[in-house]
């Protein structure tokens, strides 16, 4: 989903920032055939959950929406049909909690967003909608592959859209909680998107935040970059995956994708590196990050010019990736820096890259939630302002356990690991 509008990817105020690629037709001829690209629509409708009984926030939200929706020109029997037995979702708030982006190891989020099959599959869509890929590239100036990965990662070429009602998922996310300023215009603009595009309500699903269609938009992006892929006048992003891509394209080229250029690629850090200059935002000029030793994975010089930062998403003992300016834009589709880069490593694979070189760290265990609001809280405790706990490990966390571990001679890679904690828990029993 799109940074620029999903909540699943906006748990903090910012959040940055992985085998075989057979060629493009002996994909395509592959005896193990892809997940086809089903019809879009449900085979049946989407049942609306039973609203309960006196729930009276739910009852207060429809209301007041019920007037804003009317004086934007939402007709009353427009919202009336959308809303007719409208109740929260009490499973939203715990799926809220679990995105994958942020919940699971990065090496086993890649493990999924890049596998052999996905890999497989990409290639069998690249020859499917070939014509229809190369146009968009020429028109928008983003490669084919990386629509392609997007659409992949979004609903694995369709084939999982989401199965909620989008009003019902939306007024869940809109009445009450965190993610309300988000769901509350979005709400509103499903209701437009009804009452303008016409679409069957009961085959208006959505993923548990409101995005919907074969590469999840919301509502409001939809009216910012959708676009007629097929051309046949109507932008269906459910039925129609070159509407979807030229959609997706569009947005991306609005974001300020530079044409001809990477997303970034993997790089080989020297020995006595400042780690604490690897924080996918210093940014330095590519001769500067050569100078300082960096290198292709490959052991080959930095090619290229202008600005890049370095990314350790698994810390120091990780692969280290170097970050141009493209992969900002993918952050804006989605604003979790292991989804953009699950993006960039898949849209390669496509373009027959090798997978990454350097080991993942799989011996670390992650931290779970409340190990993770454990570890703000006592950075903060130890003069390491994390911000507010709320076991997203964000910008603000990272700068304040970089800084804990230059206080300590440590790689200050920014990444928590069980040892940090436990060396934490001690510093704390120890009154230190």
């Amino acid at each position: 989903m799109l940074s620029l509008f999903r909540v699943r990817r906006l748990p903090s105020p910012i959040q940055r920032l992985a085998v075989l690629c057979l060629p493009l037709v002996a994909a395509a001829c592959a005896t193990t055939p892809p997940r086809p690209v089903p019809p879009a629509r449900p085979a049946a409708p989407v049942p609306v959950p039973a609203a309960p009984a006196g729930d009276a926030r739910f009852t207060a939200f429809l209301a007041e929406a019920r007037t804003q929706a009317l004086a934007q020109g939402i007709r009353p029997d427009v919202f009336d049909r959308a809303t007719a037995g409208l109740a929260p979702i009490a499973g939203i708030a715990r799926m809220n909690l679990n995105q994958p982006e942020f919940a699971k190891p990065v090496w086993t989020y890649l493990d999924s967003a890049v596998s052999p099959r996905r890999v497989r599959d990409a290639a069998v869509m690249l020859a499917r909608h070939g014509d229809v890929l190369a146009r968009l590239e020429a028109r928008y100036g983003v490669p084919k592959e990386v629509l392609v990965a997007i659409w992949g990662m979004e609903t694995d070429y369709g084939a999982g859209m989401g199965g909620f009602n989008i009003f019902a998922a939306l007024a869940t996310l809109a009445y009450d909680g965190p993610r309300a300023a988000y769901a509350r215009p979005e709400f509103l603009a499903a209701l437009r998107l009804y009452q303008e595009r016409q679409y069957p309500l009961d085959e208006m699903v959505s993923s548990w935040a409101g995005a919907f269609g074969q590469t999840q938009f919301t509502p409001t992006t939809f009216f910012k970059y959708a676009a007629d892929g097929d051309g046949d006048g109507r932008i269906d992003l459910w039925a129609s995956a070159p509407d979807a891509l030229a959609s997706t394209a569009s947005l991306l080229r609005s974001q300020g994708w530079a044409a001809g250029q990477a997303w970034g690629y993997e790089v080989w850090l020297p020995p006595g590196f400042a780690y604490r200059d690897a924080d996918g935002e210093t940014m330095k000029s590519i001769a500067g990050w050569r100078s300082l030793g960096v290198r292709k994975a490959d052991g080959s010089d930095l090619g290229g010019d202008g600005d890049a930062a370095i990314y350790l998403p698994a810390g120091a003992r990780g692969p280290a990736f170097l970050l141009l300016p493209n992969f900002r834009v993918i952050l804006k589709y989605n604003n979790a820096a292991s989804y953009a880069l699950a993006v960039g490593l898949l849209a390669d694979r496509m373009a027959g890259a090798a997978p990454v070189r350097h080991a993942w760290p799989r011996d670390e265990r992650p931290l779970s939630r409340e190990e993770r609001l454990r570890l703000q809280t006592e950075l903060t405790a130890q003069g390491f302002d994390s911000g507010a706990p709320d076991g997203v490990l964000g910008r603000q966390t990272r700068a304040a356990l970089r800084a804990w571990q230059m206080a300590r001679g440590i790689p200050a890679d920014g990444f928590a690991t069980a040892a940090v904690l436990d060396r934490l828990n001690s510093e704390i029993a120890g009154g230190n």
